[in-house]
């Protein structure tokens, strides 16, 4: 899981609780990205949401390509929350909370036809218990330009209580809304200890505690670990711990990327 998204927590107010989401492949705080995950190759993420009054739980997941083609892919991912504050505030580390699952497939860009986009589609927000049951769906469709690379979709809550999708009142909000992503092409630098470097920015509309725009720096130490960082500023403040405006973000990923099996020895004469 490259994160997302990105991975972070909804605030059930009106549950008195402190609940977080998984996701598949993200971006930075979406998961408008058609990548995903390579196939049997484990991704490490660990992602922090902060303000000087308020802030996410730890996010430390982990996501694996699980199909073995060119032109259909597809991942599976969990992430673990800390601190998970239960019902009535009480600190709960039980499985049940602190456990989120995600899944996404899709065909990658270039692998209908050249000009073909990368579409993809999922699930995220798959909690274990009520107080984190999400489930949301996402779809989205891709394309790499000379200027870089846009990604628009779509995402829609289909699980949870209502108060889980309320605001502060206890007022239900929209469970539904466009995510969108830009990628700047990527400057190589091929340094030891510096790989390269992007930019990026992405958008979750709705009214509701997932609706954000962020953006920021992704600096690459090797091809397979990188830190992203930059500011999230949220839609909807009365969705958020501390009726926060923005976060600050700063995210983790590595790639365990084994590499080829080394050759065999000649065989001895």
């Amino acid at each position: 899981m490259k994160k997302l998204v990105r991975v972070l927590a909804a605030c059930a107010i009106a549950l008195s609780a402190q609940s977080a989401w998984a996701t598949p492949s993200t971006l930075f705080w979406t998961p408008a990205t058609t990548y995903i995950q390579p196939f049997l190759m484990p991704h490490l993420g660990m992602d922090v949401y902060f303000n000087d009054k308020a802030n996410y739980p730890i996010n430390v997941g982990l996501t694996m390509g699980v199909l073995p083609f060119e032109k259909i892919q597809a991942e599976v991912g969990l992430d673990f929350f800390f601190p998970y504050w239960g019902p009535q505030n009480m600190l709960f580390l039980a499985p049940a909370g602190a456990l989120q699952l995600n899944a996404k497939i899709g065909t990658p860009e270039g692998s209908l036809a050249e000009w073909s986009p990368g579409i993809s589609g999922g699930i995220y927000g798959v909690g274990l218990n009520q107080a984190t049951q999400f489930s949301i769906l996402h779809a989205e469709i891709g394309k790499t330009f000379f200027f870089g690379n846009v990604t628009v979709g779509g995402y829609y809550g289909a699980g949870g209580v209502n108060a889980l999708w309320s605001d502060i009142d206890g007022v239900l909000v929209t469970r539904g809304g466009f995510m969108g992503s830009y990628t700047t092409p990527d400057l190589v630098f091929d340094l030891k200890g510096l790989y390269k470097i992007n930019f990026f920015a992405d958008i979750q509309t709705g009214n509701n505690s997932f609706s954000a725009a962020a953006g920021g720096i992704g600096v690459y130490l090797t091809p397979a670990i990188d830190i992203l960082t930059g500011p999230v500023f949220f839609l909807n403040k009365y969705t958020q711990p501390g009726l926060s405006t923005m976060m600050w973000s700063v995210q983790l990923d590595v790639d365990l990327d084994f590499g080829a099996k080394p050759p065999a020895e000649p065989a001895k004469s």
